[in-house]
């Protein structure tokens, strides 16, 4: 499903947040490879701000690994015409330095309000520099129009479709989306972002302010929906927390994102971009495991570290391991606690 991609620029600015890996790992190769786990923490801007330009040259928030341009959600109806001649300035001034290609900086997404709007933005002048498109409120409704729309876009784009409608709900309506996003389009669908938030209020519901979204109905969706789209070869990341007075909360859903294998959060603070990336970082010892079951001489089932390793089993698990170390570093045993 995931093809290779090719875009000749190097989409993040650090290797790691503490120790320096054993793992040899360049900025051609993550290039040249990209994996989801490089959305990391994924900040909103509404593309009506003036200073996304330089975020994206690293003036601003250097250490982001992925950003998100929104015309949808983030603008009120009566500035979408000014957020839409926005967004074609910040390309022309993207367009016009001598290192657009290859410039460090993060990942660059736009958020379109709708299928017709993707359609409209396709035709912008220097639109593929951008790295790909969040697709709002993906479900078999409006899927056909989603595709019709992408059929306007470069075959390099990364799409990141939004589950967030009633439908969702369905375990059903899931299993028809699973395979009909597999053959929706020619572009390669980086991850599926969970919409925490839309999903709450599709339940007449808000996010509670004092508990992890795992203790909501939305953590029991969270699961069900890993259960389905995993297998069919997909990624998904963690929903926005919006309780900036509750770090400690947040570090705590994190150690539940980590651990289900979401590949990236929302942010939509500056102050959540390290403990995103710190969540992330790999303790040496499951580094050390993964090298282990991946060893080329690694015998059927052996122990390592008082811990049983089966690699045929565990491989999978290894695989995600060493490409989480590889984006985000290590970190010392006993000083990370999100596994």
């Amino acid at each position: 499903m995931l093809s290779t991609y090719s875009k000749n620029h190097s989409p993040l600015r650090h290797t790691a947040i503490s120790t320096r890996l054993d793992i040899s790992h360049t900025q051609q190769d993550i290039a040249q490879h990209l994996h989801p786990y490089q959305l990391g923490a994924s900040l909103y801007m509404p593309a009506t701000r003036s200073d996304i330009w330089q975020v994206i040259c690293g003036e601003k928030l250097p250490t982001l690994n992925s950003l998100i341009i929104c015309l949808e959600d983030a603008v009120s109806d009566s500035d979408v015409d000014f957020a839409l001649q926005q967004l074609q300035t910040l390309l022309n001034t993207w367009a016009n330095q001598a290192d657009a290609q290859q410039m460090l900086r993060p990942l660059v997404f736009v958020r379109p309000r709708h299928a017709q709007m993707l359609h409209q933005i396709a035709d912008f002048k220097h639109i593929d520099l951008v790295d790909g498109f969040v697709l709002p409120k993906i479900d078999m409704h409006s899927l056909s129009d989603w595709r019709m729309a992408c059929q306007y876009l470069s075959e390099d784009s990364l799409l990141l479709p939004t589950l967030e409608t009633a439908p969702i709900y369905d375990p059903v309506h899931n299993q028809e989306l699973a395979v009909a996003l597999n053959e929706a389009s020619n572009q390669p669908i980086f991850a599926l972002r969970i919409g925490g938030n839309d999903l709450f209020a599709v339940l007449r519901l808000r996010r509670p302010h004092n508990i992890s979204i795992y203790d909501t109905p939305i953590g029991t969706l969270i699961n069900q929906l890993l259960g389905c789209f995993v297998p069919h070869g997909f990624y998904l990341t963690a929903p926005v927390f919006e309780y900036l007075e509750q770090p400690t909360l947040f570090m705590q859903e994190l150690t539940t994102d980590v651990r289900l294998g979401l590949v990236g959060k929302t942010v939509i603070h500056p102050n959540q971009i390290a403990l995103v990336q710190q969540a992330y970082a790999v303790p040496t010892h499951l580094l050390e495991e993964a090298q282990a079951i991946l060893d080329i001489d690694a015998k059927a089932v052996f122990k390592f570290n008082d811990t049983m390793l089966e690699p045929a089993t565990h491989r999978a698990w290894a695989m995600q391991i060493i490409k989480r170390a590889q984006v985000f570093g290590t970190v010392a045993d006993g000083l990370g606690q999100y596994g």
